[in-house]
């Protein structure tokens, strides 16, 4: 007779948790990997933004400090001072001294190339040195009080860069010039006598730029007070201001140090880095590589996909195996089906042999039948995987009467039970039989006679079977064997239901520790031990 196989849902369940668990793993994964990996390249670029930035500020702030303290002499210097309070005549003799003196100090002040122009101004007078190409026939005694910039920036508290740079008002060809022009006072007074006028030159700025190496999508700026200029292809040029979209904090190395996203004066989002420099209320900003980040970002999802591709795997070999462990629990548990040889058919036929034999006076014939047809009952008997141990050592019992009149009386079976309330505790069906017929098989038979105990206990919260006999016993490397091959040990009354096949039903429902232990020693006997958990 052939039983139908029905599919388990365990397979579908498997593959549906595990493909969730992928999903929900790798959707993790990404987030996290791209939320850290961003953070990460981000600040990496900034902070390499910034380390080249600090060089640059470095360089600006030199020459500035060169610019301010000669601004500091002509102030102070007593010469000079004479010079504002006398106010003397081009060609005299303090006129000639004090130029030959501040051409003594602006000669050998190291950024001087970076100033075209520096004159000292009275009312009526002034004295100038400029180099050549900035030369010009200009009466700046007269023509300098007349420029926008010139009340602002005499009589403002601090230097102020505000006007930004502007063409040179005494050059005709206008070059671009950023203006200073600070007060100097009489020698005993604090009123203003004159002034200094100074121009310095976008090299100041430009050559410290052009020092400084950028991706070609990225931009370096000069930032003054209501300005903005773009260094490009050696020349500053004034653009729109950016639009801050986003500070970002805790991202730069330095305190004074500022980063931003922006929309830039192209419409572009990007990051920019900035940082002060030694003027009041200006400083210079970089935006970062966006080609550099996006590199980084190839790469960086790369690397996220060879995670999730790997997770993946694993994920898929662990469900293969999953499925692959409970397709060979579900063809032991249908093998265990296909050794069930009992039919009614069967069943009913045995009992009318009984009654015939009760009958005839036959009372070993009937014993036998009696027994041979409960235990065909107990086998028809529901689909359970477990069953309570009190069935369990009926059936062993049923059986061990059919070997009893088979083998002649020559063997004997003791079952000992420390605790009653083990036999309400659930085994796994026929897990007991097969181990007592390896017993009489492979123990007793060659031996001639024998006696089995079958023992049950608790110990360590776990139920112990031991099932022994005193027969040949055997060598360590057969019971190995036997825990191991199957076809070593199949049973004589089930198909395919072995003492191997046993012990990994035991594995498959309980999971360590439960299973069977072997001790065995060649002419001594043979000790089987079931461990299994405490289920009711």
């Amino acid at each position: 007779m052939k039983f139908k196989k029905i599919r388990s849902p365990f397979k579908n369940r498997i593959v549906t948790f595990t493909v969730t668990a992928l999903a929900i793993v790798c959707a993790t994964v990404v987030f996290v990997s791209y939320s850290f990996f961003q953070r990460f390249f981000e600040r990496s670029l900034i902070r390499s933004t910034e380390s080249s930035l600090r060089l640059v500020s470095d360089s600006i702030d030199s020459d500035l400090s060169n610019v301010y303290r000669l601004v500091r002499f002509c102030r102070v210097n007593p010469s000079i001072a004479d010079y504002i309070d006398n106010s003397p005549e081009p060609g005299s003799v303090l006129s000639v001294a004090t130029y030959d003196r501040i051409t003594e100090e602006y000669g050998i002040n190291p950024s001087s190339g970076y100033i075209p122009r520096l004159a000292v101004v009275t009312g009526e007078h002034f004295l100038q040195i400029v180099s050549p190409t900035f030369s010009s026939t200009a009466n700046l005694s007269k023509e300098l009080p007349g420029q926008e910039f010139f009340h602002q920036l005499l009589y403002s508290d601090d230097y102020d860069f505000s006007v930004g740079f502007v063409k040179d008002p005494f050059y005709k060809n206008g070059i671009q010039i950023l203006p200073i022009v600070r007060p100097i006072t009489y020698r005993f007074n604090s009123e203003t006598g004159g002034c200094l006028f100074m121009e310095i030159s976008p090299a100041l700025f430009t050559d410290s730029f052009s020092r400084y190496r950028t991706e070609k999508d990225s931009r370096i700026y000069l930032n003054l007070p209501g300005h903005c200029y773009c260094f490009n292809s050696g020349v500053l040029t004034e653009v729109r201001d950016f639009h801050v979209r986003e500070k970002l904090h805790k991202t730069a190395l330095l305190s004074d140090t500022t980063v931003s996203k922006v929309v830039d004066f192209n419409g572009v989002r990007t990051i920019l880095v900035s940082m002060p420099v030694d003027m009041p209320g200006c400083s210079i900003s970089c935006s970062v590589s966006l080609t550099q980040l996006h590199t980084r970002q190839f790469f960086m999802w790369l690397t996220i996909f060879l995670v999730a591709m790997a997770i993946t795997a694993a994920g898929l070999l662990l469900m293969r195996n999953r499925i692959a462990n409970e397709k060979e629990k579900n063809d032991l548990e249908y093998k265990m089906l296909q050794s069930q040889i009992n039919p009614h058919f069967i069943y009913n036929t045995l009992n009318s042999i009984k009654w015939m034999a009760t009958v005839q006076g036959s009372d070993g014939i009937a014993e036998m039948t009696t027994a041979l047809a409960k235990l065909l009952k107990s086998l028809s008997k529901g689909s359970g995987l477990t069953v309570p141990i009190r069935e369990e050592l009926s059936l062993l019992r049923d059986y061990f009467t059919i070997q009893s009149y088979r083998y002649g009386g020559t063997i004997s079976m003791d079952i000992r039970v420390d605790d009653p309330s083990i036999e309400d505790l659930k085994i796994v069906k026929f897990t007991l039989q097969p181990l007592v017929e390896n017993a009489i098989f492979h123990g007793i038979e060659p031996k001639g006679s024998g006696c089995i105990d079958v023992h049950l206990y608790y110990e360590n919260g776990l139920v112990r079977i031991d099932v022994t006999d005193d027969g040949v016993g055997m060598p360590p490397e057969k019971a190995e064997s036997i825990l191991k091959d199957a076809s070593e040990n199949r049973s004589d009354f089930f198909r395919e239901l072995g003492v191997s096949n046993v012990n990994r039903r035991l594995l498959f429902e309980y999971g360590e520790p439960a299973g069977i232990t072997i001790k065995s020693a060649e002419g001594e006997g043979t000790t089987m031990t079931i461990s299994i958990p405490c289920v009711k």
